[in-house]
């Protein structure tokens, strides 16, 4: 009878420099190599094509999503929920489907082409005092060889460990995150895995995956733990920049060593996005998802700059909050990236003042989140562009998402909030995204 790894899960060291070093440099190699090789697997391409300026996704890479994936599937998860109590949730790629596990202390997924299996075990609070020692049985327990390397994520003890295992007679590779909980919480094993000799193909797929596990509510709103592992949350900022805000010149905690880590994170979720760019269904959770990586990634890394912003913002009048934060992303210049992804990520969309649509959005929309302000991406691929639903009191149109009604925001044209081109104003061609969680 064929196993997953549930088979060896029922019911239910600290790492040397040297070793992170190693993990972490094996984990970067992922995203470099797809940059220099295109021959294996979809994901080790970097497809120039499949985003518009704006982007957004067009039909260019039906032949690398149809060769991840082979099969159209509907319903895509989105974000699930592991633990309503405390929050903690895992936000996979789009048209991950369920496998065994009781939903309980054990969940298992797998991808839309059924290679990559992703297990989830939820350990009672205390049962293992340091994720080393989490890590030490679960691979004692597979039989897997690879290095350990412990770090911190969200306050908390962590190890991330690379996997070589056998699995119903063939050979497995991948990455398994491990989360000690505080006192009182539950303790987290993500292992996410496929045949050894697609290891190369999916790099990047399982390292997003594992990225996208929160182990709190506050945690969706911070860099994902693979990212943590990365670049330490929060980072060493020690740097000054000017930005200009409406009020005036404001001096920011700076570091160009984080703004090159939120960029490789938005080429990798990238190329994750395309993947999906023609498959019948499955490209809208994708795209959600995108947006949603670089919002989780980022959102944090710009409060210095938010909390400079605040000090002239009528913090009692939530609609002025966001004239003003609004006017101040229609000021940005059209600059393109030269990245080849077609999207500044926020913080050179912030400090510079410049991007397209949807880099304007998603800055607008973390600035207003923090404050306090509830707000939506709205995205179209119809017409080719992005703005944001802002919940505030004001007239002009109104966009619905989940039964709240947002007033939209466009953010390229110097408008005022609630107003839209009748040519983009049919909303049954725009999707909301709900950033902020």
């Amino acid at each position: 009878m064929a196993r997953t790894l549930s088979t060896f899960f029922p019911v239910l060291a600290r790492g040397s420099p040297r070793v992170r070093v190693v993990i972490a440099v094996a984990i970067r190699r992922r995203g470099g190599a797809s940059r220099d090789r295109s021959d294996d697997f979809p994901l080790r391409q970097y497809p120039s094509g499949v985003m518009n300026r704006r982007g957004l996704p067009l039909p260019h890479a039906v032949a690398a999503a149809l060769l991840l994936f082979g099969v159209l599937l509907a319903a895509p998860l989105a974000a699930k929920e592991l633990a309503a109590a405390q929050g903690a949730s895992i936000d996979m790629p789009s048209g991950f489907t369920a496998g065994d596990g009781d939903g309980r202390t054990r969940f298992s997924y797998f991808d839309p082409a059924g290679e990559l299996e992703l297990d989830i075990l939820v350990h009672e609070p205390q049962r293992f005092s340091t994720a080393g020692a989490m890590a030490a049985e679960t691979l004692s327990k597979l039989g897997s060889r690879g290095d350990t390397s412990t770090f911190g994520y969200a306050g908390r003890d962590a190890a991330i460990s690379e996997l070589a295992f056998p699995l119903n007679g063939a050979a497995r590779k991948g990455y398994a995150l491990f989360i000690a909980g505080k006192a009182g919480e539950a303790g987290y094993a993500l292992i996410a895995h496929v045949d050894a000799s697609r290891f190369d193909a999916y790099g990047e797929y399982l390292i997003s995956c594992l990225d996208g596990f929160s182990i709190d509510r506050a945690a969706r709103r911070e860099p994902g733990p693979v990212s943590q592992f990365l670049l330490p949350w929060p980072p060493d900022r020690t740097a000054r920049r000017t930005v200009a805000l409406p009020a005036g010149p404001a001096d920011v905690a700076w570091s160009a060593e984080e703004a090159a880590h939120e960029l490789d994170l938005a080429i990798r979720e990238y190329r994750v996005l395309a993947l999906y760019a023609e498959t019948e269904d499955l490209w809208i959770d994708a795209w959600a998802r995108f947006y949603r990586m670089v919002y989780r990634e980022s959102a944090a890394r710009l409060d210095g700059l938010t909390e400079a912003f605040a000090r002239s913002l009528p913090l009692d009048d939530p609609t002025e909050c966001a004239r003003r934060v609004l006017a101040w992303v229609q000021g940005f210049t059209d600059t393109p990236d030269d990245s080849g992804i077609d999207f500044v990520p926020p913080l050179p969309a912030a400090f510079e003042r410049r991007g397209d649509c949807d880099a304007r959005a998603v800055v607008m929309a973390i600035v207003l989140e923090r404050l306090g302000i509830d707000c939506v991406l709205m995205i179209s691929r119809e017409y080719s562009h992005a703005m944001v639903g802002v919940g505030v009191p004001g007239g002009g149109q109104r966009f619905t998402v989940d039964g709240r009604d947002y007033l939209v925001a466009e953010t390229t044209a110097k408008v005022g909030i609630g107003m839209i081109d009748a040519g983009q104003a049919d909303f049954s061609k725009w999707l909301g995204v709900d950033v902020g969680n």
